[in-house]
């Protein structure tokens, strides 16, 4: 199948509002898209998409799959800048927010929490199949999708984590945790700790459902996601239980939810005024050979020509409320930079 067969048959596919998903791996060079004919019949392959609030996800079964070895037809332009809806407003909200966890990282046993706020754009005039090309040319080593379904409309991303790659017993997480421009020399304490929190959480769950022997994990290192860096620790383990089962203990990790898990999750519903709705959730391919799994960051949705970017960040009792604020930005511009270059 050449490119232009493939992204007609999709775009035909949407035309008639028919549930699909296009994904890539991290640094292949493969395309693949499931369509879904909204019957009731299952399909060994299919693509699971999990809410950050729900422990239920849906499915877009692979009714007809389409490969592509795909080489991006679009150079990477320079981005004009992007205006933000009501900045200012969200930008008050978001540190006064910050503030609250500070706060109560003194007063509790709350070590980290991860707050989320979303960026509007009202200018996505494009198809989201050319957003969608702008990511894969950007973006390489990244977990790349494009999904339409009528329960959430139309979302993509360039996600960076992996929830969990799984094979028989075989389970291979991340701890991702962390951030600085891409180029930047040394690693802060904040930082630092922030990535030990994540993989103490980690191990600590994954030995719940297996002896500590059998998990395994490498030294951390520095990984790139478009323009930013990332702490990653890989981690390994032998479990009993399913991939689904898995990657539902697992989730939402300390990198989108935080350390102690429940008293994070308590903050958050308690403070956070947004509906995260797919935001790190978790979504990825899942058949009898293998499932892959990836948090969903980087990511956003796009209705009558409004994209909503979703992001978030770690609090420790090391963060400043405005240095948290421009990291929240540096995030926004991974999709923000697809919505704003030129043609």
């Amino acid at each position: 199948m050449n490119s232009k067969s493939f992204f007609e048959d999709i775009e035909h596919h949407f035309h008639n509002k028919l549930p699909f998903v296009v994904f890539r791996q991290p640094n292949q060079s493969k395309l693949t898209a499931f369509l879904d004919f909204g019957t009731s019949e299952k399909s060994n392959k299919r693509f699971i998409v999990s809410p950050f609030d729900s422990s239920m996800y849906f499915s877009i079964h692979s009714h007809k799959i389409l490969d592509l070895d795909y080489n991006s037809e679009i150079a990477t332009t320079k981005s004009k800048g992007i205006e933000w809806l009501d900045l200012e407003n969200k930008h008050k909200e978001h540190t006064e927010l910050i503030g609250k966890a500070l706060s109560s990282i003194q007063e509790s046993s709350l070590k980290k929490v991860v707050l989320a706020t979303s960026l509007q754009y009202n200018g996505a005039l494009n198809s989201p199949l050319s957003y969608f090309k702008r990511i894969l040319a950007q973006y390489i080593n990244t977990f790349n999708y494009l999904l339409f379904h009528p329960d959430c409309g139309v979302w993509m991303g360039a996600t960076p984590e992996r929830l969990i790659t799984m094979s028989g017993h075989r389970l291979q997480t991340m701890a991702l945790a962390g951030t600085r421009p891409y180029g930047s020399s040394e690693w802060g304490n904040k930082e630092k700790e922030e990535q030990e929190f994540v993989v103490r959480e980690i191990v600590n769950t994954l030995k719940q459902y297996t002896p500590q022997e059998l998990i395994k994990y490498a030294d951390t290192e520095t990984i790139r996601a478009g323009h930013l860096e990332h702490l990653r620790t890989t981690i390994t383990a032998e479990l009993s239980i399913s991939p689904i089962d898995s990657a539902q203990a697992l989730h939402p990790t300390p990198a989108v939810g935080g350390v102690p898990k429940q008293m994070a999750l308590e903050f958050i519903n308690l403070y956070e005024q947004l509906d995260r709705s797919l935001y790190s959730g978790f979504l990825g391919a899942v058949s009898p050979e293998q499932t892959s799994l990836y948090v969903n960051l980087r990511c956003m949705s796009i209705q009558d020509y409004m994209a909503t970017v979703y992001v978030g960040g770690g609090i420790t009792e090391k963060s400043d409320p405005q240095n948290e604020w421009q990291e929240v930005l540096q995030k926004a511009n991974t999709m923000g930079s697809i919505l704003a270059s030129e043609q």
